[in-house]
């Protein structure tokens, strides 16, 4: 079928493949998150970008495992950014620059002293439906 000047040639829906949106990875430096990006790399699957939350207050050892694992991403060329909150305001006196600091000035405990655990593992499919459906649940074991 000829096409005359200035007309495009149409593709229809069902045959245009789905741009891939980059994708982030949330990494811990734990030994399931890790495990996860290692799996992914060997899968050909390395995320766009991967970033990390660093509550400041982490033991050496992880962050001399943190230098290494962003040193592994770097040969990887996978992008690989730490965040880190800075308190401006503060509630009570001393001001404080990290986690720890921020539980002794405020007079409060993680949840982990209460036998409560706020990270995914453990996550039943009831869970799973109702952050889907918008509702709010308890996380249990």
């Amino acid at each position: 079928m000829a096409r005359h000047a200035g007309q495009r040639s149409r593709v229809p829906d069902y045959l245009r493949l789905p741009r891939p949106h980059p994708s982030v990875l949330c990494y811990g430096v734990g030994v399931d998150s890790t495990a996860l990006l290692l799996e992914l790399v060997s899968r050909g699957l390395a995320p766009d970008l991967v970033l990390t939350a660093d509550p400041g207050a982490e033991k050496d050892e992880t962050y001399a495992f943190q230098k290494i694992m962003a040193g592994w991403m770097a040969e990887r060329g996978i992008e690989y950014r730490v965040v880190r909150y800075i308190t401006r305001r503060f509630k009570n006196w001393p001001p404080y620059d990290d986690l720890a600091g921020s539980l002794l000035t405020n007079g409060c405990l993680p949840s982990i002293a209460f036998g409560r655990h706020s990270c995914s593992l453990g996550l039943g499919s009831a869970d799973v439906t109702l952050a889907r459906e918008g509702r709010t649940g308890q996380a249990t074991r």
